[in-house]
């Protein structure tokens, strides 16, 4: 039987609610220190779904403590509940320690003053210094000079082109040089995959982002160059020219469709590619530099007013994680979060799915910049370019350049890294821009409706 250590001091349902619900850094109902048979303290980890492979497979190790996980949204379970549940436990003095929550929860619960501030315990308690941070990610992280949360990896989408066709100067370029391009295109040659519409969403993506103020809960559409771009898309329909029906193609011709779709780099039948950073390694390498037929890149990134050129994405594994203000015992908790952001499970030299992320530590990314070629994922191996009409053992091979390997470091290392905004505004977005590409709305219509919708979505969450 657990025996239970009050340390709390209750300072009164009135207070709570209003600490919890205002945002201001009032008074908390603190935990009870609870610890389990083997006199180990326990530790209460929480999340919105179930916890993630990554930390229970880390909670395997031995540790000082007792980790015991909650899951506040259950299948059948909506997200207001949980929050709910969740702010009656923090109310009741009954909350958990560390919080997992997705990030437009987090900065929620950031919003409302829940979180502690983790720079005081790194300066205090040590485990993590700022300086171990990528720059970017830390301040990515960091909201009104605290740091109320860590991730331990994330991802980038950004998008390459041959330096032969954009030159450098193209980095992380403009909507309007995008669709100068798209209109100076060579003939013969597609400006992205059509098959799959992905014009307007990657026209648009960082342009939408960039109308919307999340931290101040404003946006504006109807004054930006929105309007413009969107329009443009409009007038340039994507033509399916390239649909390949799967359920009735052979075997062989699937393969050989996926052979055309993988090596139109190799032709010049495609100006940008896509580019999904899952890690430093090897897919890397292969998506920026075998891909396009061992040539020179420019990473021109998703077209941005300011230059951002990338936009950060998280799988559910990184969900940005912190120490709820209830918490009791602050230095243990602090232990667990620093030791975990450091976390990394050591890779299989056969394995061959990626490195789970780019590492938000500058130590562990150095690790996957440096790893020799005898390991499957690494960035150092050399790289495939299939060979049109041959089979897989004619592949030809190559190494990265370093100064091209230098160069996807350093776009890594200045990239914008959001980590808070909530990815169901793109969602939004994308209804509302969909029936001006079917010809039912006007960009104009749609910029308004974006500014009345949104503002209400800022409204209700602020």
């Amino acid at each position: 039987m657990k025996k239970l250590i009050t340390l709390s001091f209750t300072i009164g349902m009135l207070c709570a609610v209003s600490a919890c619900s205002s945002g201001k850094k009032g008074s908390v109902t603190l935990n009870e220190v609870q610890y389990a048979d083997d006199g180990r303290q326990v530790l209460t980890v929480a999340s919105f779904g179930s916890i993630t492979p990554k930390f229970a497979a880390y909670t395997k190790f031995p540790l000082d403590f007792k980790v015991e996980t909650v899951n506040y949204c259950p299948d059948g379970t909506t997200y207001e509940e949980a929050s709910h549940q969740l702010d009656m436990d923090m109310i009741q003095g009954k909350s958990p320690d560390i919080l997992f929550a997705p990030p437009e929860k987090m900065y929620n619960y950031i919003r409302k003053g829940a979180m502690t501030d983790l720079f005081p315990l790194m300066d205090e308690y040590g485990g993590l210094t700022r300086d171990e941070f990528l720059p970017n990610v830390l301040e990515g992280l960091t909201v009104d000079g605290e740091l109320p949360a860590v991730i331990d990896s994330f991802f980038l989408s950004t998008a390459v082109a041959k330096t032969r066709f954009i030159g450098g100067e193209y980095t992380n370029w403009t909507p309007e040089q995008a669709m100068q391009f798209y209109e100076d295109i060579p003939e013969g040659m597609e400006f992205l995959d059509a098959a799959n519409e992905q014009l307007a969403p990657y026209m648009l993506e960082n342009i939408a982002c960039e109308c919307i103020d999340f931290k101040n809960n404003t946006c504006d559409f109807s004054n930006s160059n929105f309007v413009d771009v969107l329009r443009f898309c409009a007038e340039h329909p994507v033509k399916d020219i390239r649909a390949f029906d799967y359920e009735r193609a052979t075997e062989m011709e699937i393969q050989e469709h996926i052979f055309d779709d993988s090596t139109r780099g190799l032709r010049d039948e495609q100006l940008v590619f896509q580019l999904n950073i899952n890690g430093f390694d090897s897919a890397l390498a292969e998506m920026s530099y075998g891909y396009l037929n061992f040539e020179d890149f420019t990473i021109v990134g998703l077209p941005s007013n300011d230059g951002s050129g990338a936009r950060a994405w998280r799988y559910r594994q990184t969900c940005p994680y912190g120490i709820l203000k209830g918490c009791s015992d602050k230095e243990s908790a602090w232990k667990l979060v620093s030791s975990y952001v450091k976390y990394r499970k050591p890779l299989d030299k056969s394995a061959s799915d990626g490195t789970l992320g780019i590492p938000t530590i500058k130590s562990l990314f150095d690790i996957d910049y440096e790893r020799g070629e005898d390991y499957n994922n690494s960035i150092n191996r050399k790289v495939y370019k299939p060979v049109l009409g041959a089979n897989e053992n004619d592949n030809i091979t190559a190494y990265l350049p370093q100064e091209l390997k230098d160069k996807l470091r350093d776009y890594i290392f200045s990239a914008k890294i959001d980590i808070y905004f909530p990815n169901e505004l793109l969602d939004i977005v994308e209804e509302e821009y969909q029936p001006v590409l079917a010809g039912e709305r006007t960009p104009e219509q749609a910029a308004e409706i974006l500014d009345n919708r949104i503002t209400t979505y800022l409204s209700e969450r602020s």
